[in-house]
């Protein structure tokens, strides 16, 4: 619990001085006041959580929010039996998620009880009773029905956004906007035309809105989409395209002649291709039927019929039989009752439109065009393909990924690797669509799981595609989650079966519809310590697999490492001595992993270590010999840490580097350390110290940019620094940057922090500020300044003139 003491002690020192405060405060005092107490009772939650679990909670951070998005351990004495104990949970723990009110703010969406004996409580995060648009909390119990995990996406800034709830526009009218938006307004009818009133939020800015949902086949080309439009003035707030197509993510190069037996269903002088043997018939009346649209648009088309029994349509040979071992896939390894576990009828189309190269899921059922014969031939004649679209339905009726950016590329990876899982492959790259894609060029497929990067597409977060096109790339990085899939399924003691049951979990237990990758990795090692234990093969397997494609974030296991360092896991095993003023770049393989240094000092003076270029929330320390912890350095976040220490005693040091949250081993992080020795003519170099009194505004204002006002300049020293005797700023959107003569950023901090130092390399710091558009706090005062040199150096300056700063 080491950060939640330091800011509990930073909140208490700025109580105090609040209270020294004129009763006239401003509004920056008023926010940052209310910062701290935001601070001081997450805090006091925590180390509840922390007591009651004995040590072993996990907390994953949602830093741009201020709040968690998943927390393991022990979360109430409470025993759960239904949705209002869930909700008195939320209620217990609320001011670590920064809620008002549990009932006021929440509304319960699913619940259900798994194979396991855990209950999980879904709630949807309302504003005045208007549900909050992608956002979701889950509440899990264990078997003894105790709170043992909450995560998801909650915005607290939604309640103080005063957005208003009164629409002007009627649901017709935001209907037809939405018509328009998508070029639908002339389709002759729809299979989906639903609209509900929701708050959707974007870059902190909230709109009451329609979301308008569109299916249809009656257009130019296929429409399934969510559209939301404002109910305040009719404008279009967001339009995200729903089709899910096998095009881009499909499997298989034809329809391959084998024979298979058909459940169907036989009428006075011939037969129906429609099963009635699935256990979904018998409970609700539930079937599994395939039409042909007979090379039109119009859904589903024409039920399927044969004189004889005997079915020629090889297309729908397929997509009837394919349906159906889906099916059975879901319901006998997951027990899961059709595409939304409610026994509902799965139908499939065939023959849609002329040489049609694509296959989708519109909400309602399975389409699958004929291909051109050139590029694509039948696309339901590839198990995966179909298994690809059911399972885009699967994942509607339980996480609803947004099918956007990162949810969206989990939306699509969860279709593949089900899909592929469905079709037990046996081939060793795990390729995607080699069935139906370029029926004329053997041995190709749309995608590789093992390496995606033969076609085009990502396998690690290094080479993640920024791009507004296709929703925010959600077929080219879905080859990332795709990748760890892989890995994970191909992991040495871990079958098919058990990635099965993991990513099914996984995805029907934990993610929700604002899911990101972070999100996903967590619930998968969840999943898999749920069903195998925390320290089995399958969760270590698929820790390491997120790992390995740079998907960082909390959890157990170890990934593999190219550290040149290792093994430097304890003091014993430091690596070293480091030399003076050398950067030494290694990684933080996994949670358990932590990097010892040392160095040896001739001389006393002042050792100065710098940790920057972190992929994740990385912590610093230093000892000395005998293993007494001298100082540390607790920033948050990805933001650099610094020491500045003044030893007294020659002798050996050390350094350790501990990744607090979010390691990455595909990343290195740099480290170094600057120490007194002898040399440069005969001196011994050490820090000189300077008296100053540097501001900013108290407050600080909206998009404020303080460029070079507190430039430090020492001619001839090695090294500058900056003290900050105070400092705040609203955390995660206002930063203060450092940089160097070069006008190179050096390190980045925000949020509360107490006094510390920031160092560069050379003879001139800058500190900059700079603020977004709203809410400010206090700004920072610098009340020291100083120089590293072998000799005391003269002159010296800082300066007020207005430059700004290259590439800024």
């Amino acid at each position: 619990m080491k950060k939640f003491t330091a800011f509990a002690v930073v909140s208490t020192m700025v109580f105090t001085m609040a209270s020294m405060n004129s009763l006239a405060a401003n509004v920056g005092d008023a926010g940052k006041d209310k910062a701290f107490d935001k601070k001081a009772k997450q805090i006091s939650v925590l180390e509840k959580i922390d007591k009651a679990s004995k040590g072993k909670e996990k907390v994953l951070w949602n830093n741009k929010k201020g709040i968690p998005s998943f927390v393991t351990g022990k979360l109430s004495n409470k025993k759960l039996k239904s949705s209002s104990d869930a909700l008195a949970v939320l209620e217990e723990n609320k001011d670590l998620f920064d809620i008002a009110s549990a009932s006021e703010e929440f509304a319960l969406a699913k619940q259900s009880t798994d194979e396991l004996g855990t209950s999980m409580y879904k709630f949807q995060q309302t504003y005045k009773g208007i549900p909050v648009f992608a956002n979701e909390i889950i509440v899990h119990t264990d078997k003894a029905g105790t709170a043992s995990s909450i995560n998801g996406y909650f915005d607290p800034e939604v309640k103080n956004s005063h957005v208003k709830t009164n629409p002007k526009l009627s649901a017709g009218e935001a209907l037809e906007a939405a018509k328009v938006a998508t070029g639908t307004q002339n389709a002759g009818s729809f299979d989906i035309a639903a609209s509900d009133v929701v708050i959707y939020g974007m870059e902190g800015q909230y709109s009451l809105t329609y979301k308008v949902t569109l299916s249809t086949l009656d257009n130019e080309t296929p429409v399934y989409a969510d559209v939301f439009v404002d109910a305040i003035d009719g404008s279009i707030v967001n339009v995200i395209n729903k089709e899910s197509d096998a095009a881009a993510t499909g499997s298989g190069t034809g329809v391959l002649g084998d024979t298979k037996t058909l459940h169907t269903d036989s009428y006075s002088g011939g037969y129906y291709l429609r099963d009635l043997t699935k256990p979904m018939y018998s409970s609700t009346g539930g079937k599994i039927e395939t039409y042909t649209a007979n090379n039109g648009t119009s859904l589903p088309g024409t039920l399927l019929t044969d004189s004889d029994n005997n079915w020629t349509d090889r297309a729908a040979v397929d997509a009837h039989y394919y349906a159906g071992v889906v099916y059975d896939y879901y319901y006998n390894t997951h027990g899961q009752n059709s595409y939304d576990g409610n026994g509902s009828t799965m139908k499939s189309t065939v023959h849609y439109d002329r040489s049609y190269n694509n296959a989708f899921w519109n909400g309602t059922q399975m389409v699958y065009g004929d291909g051109d014969g050139s590029t694509f031939t039948y696309f339901s004649g590839a198990l995966d393909v179909v298994g690809h679209e059911i399972t885009h339905a699967v994942t509607e009726r339980s996480a609803n990924l947004v099918y956007q950016g990162q949810s969206g590329a989990l939306n699509e990876s969860w279709s593949d690797a089900m899909g592929n899982l469905i079709e037990t492959k046996s081939d060793p790259n795990w390729l995607v669509g080699e069935d139906i894609y370029t029926p004329g060029t053997p041995g190709d497929s749309l995608r590789s799981m093992s390496n995606p990067g033969i076609y085009g597409d990502p396998g690690h977060m290094d080479d993640y595609v920024y791009t507004s096109s296709d929703n925010g790339g959600v077929h080219t990085n879905s080859g990332i989650p795709n990748h760890a899939f892989y890995l994970f399924v191909t992991s040495s003691g871990v079958t098919e079966a058990q990635a099965g049951k993991v990513w099914y979990r996984a995805l029907t237990q934990y993610m929700t519809s604002n899911s990101q990758f972070v999100d996903a990795r967590v619930a998968t090692i969840q999943a898999a310590t749920d069903l195998y234990g925390a320290s089995s093969t399958v969760t270590t397997a698929v820790t390491n697999a997120w790992t390995n494609v740079g998907v960082g974030g909390s959890g157990g296991g170890g990934g593999t490492t190219g550290d040149q360092y290792e093994p430097n896991n304890s003091q014993s095993a430091a690596y070293g001595p480091l030399t003076s003023g050398t950067t030494y770049n290694a990684t933080i393989s996994s949670s358990t992993d932590v990097d010892w240094f040392k160095f040896t000092i001739s001389n006393t003076g002042n050792i100065s270590l710098s940790l920057t270029n972190l992929p994740g929330d990385y912590d610093l320390y230093l000892y000395n010999s005998a293993g007494t912890e001298l100082t540390k350095s607790w920033n948050g976040g990805t933001t650099s840490e610094s020491i500045s220490y003044n030893a007294t005693a020659t002798g050996t040091y050390y350094a350790k580097v501990v990744g607090y949250n979010g390691v990455n081993s595909s990343s290195a992080y740099a480290l170094k350390a600057t120490y007194p020795t002898s040399g440069g003519g005969g001196g011994t170099g050490q820090w000189y110290y300077e008296n100053v009194s540097w501001d900013t505004p108290h407050p600080y204002s909206n998009n404020y940019d303080n460029d070079r006002a507190n430039e430090y300049t020492k001619a001839g020293a090695t090294q500058v620094a900056v003290h900050f005797s105070r400092f705040e700023t609203e955390s995660g959107y206002d930063f203060v940057d450092i940089y160097d003569k070069n006008l190179t950023k050096t390190a980045s901090y925000s949020g509360t922090k107490a006094a510390f130092w920031a160092i560069v390399d050379g003879d001139d710091i800058i500190p900059n500020l700079v603020s977004d558009y709203s809410v400010t706090a206090y700004g920072y005062h610098i009340d020291q300044v100083a120089y590293f040199s072998t000799s005391p150096l003269l002159g010296g300056s800082t300066t007020t003139t207005v430059e700004p700063i290259v590439g800024e």
